[in-house]
């Protein structure tokens, strides 16, 4: 494992950086006087990215079902999630119980799960924040620039 402390004078704060053997990177940021405690898992899969399987896998992966927010809903933590074209972050906030979040944080993207309920769910969601993005100009002219 390789260790960084990075310090920044201008916000007053150190984050500690670590690259485990694994190939994550942890950033973690202690800060005093808070009463809420953050973690996300954000990944290097995106909105275009339509399939994926382990390295350790031949062939691609049937994953369980199941559900990490009615399992965050017991410690109390509030939890999301978002994609980008290329990243993909979860993310929860909690006042206490932090180590059982983490853990089912660290289960949920070990081990993913879909049913067809949470895809239809999810895919009725993803329709409704094109539709807001297709009222935005600025959106448009990112997503058409240089198309014609």
């Amino acid at each position: 494992m390789e260790k960084t402390i990075i310090r920044s004078e201008r916000l007053g704060i150190e984050v500690c950086r670590i690259k485990h053997d694994s190939g994550l990177t942890m950033l973690l940021c202690p800060m005093e006087g808070f009463s809420t405690a953050y973690a996300a898992f954000t990944t290097k899969l995106g909105s275009v990215d339509t399939r994926f399987k382990t390295q350790d896998d031949a062939d691609f992966v049937d994953v369980p079902e199941g559900d990490a927010f009615a399992r965050y809903a017991k410690t109390g933590a509030s939890a999301n999630a978002f994609t980008s074209f290329d990243r993909t972050s979860y993310l929860f906030a909690c006042t206490d119980r932090f180590s059982e979040s983490l853990e089912i944080l660290l289960d949920f993207v070990r081990r993913p799960y879909f049913t067809e309920a949470s895809v239809q769910k999810e895919q009725g969601i993803i329709g409704q924040e094109i539709r807001m993005y297709d009222d935005s100009g600025d959106w448009r002219a990112h997503r058409h620039c240089g198309h014609r």
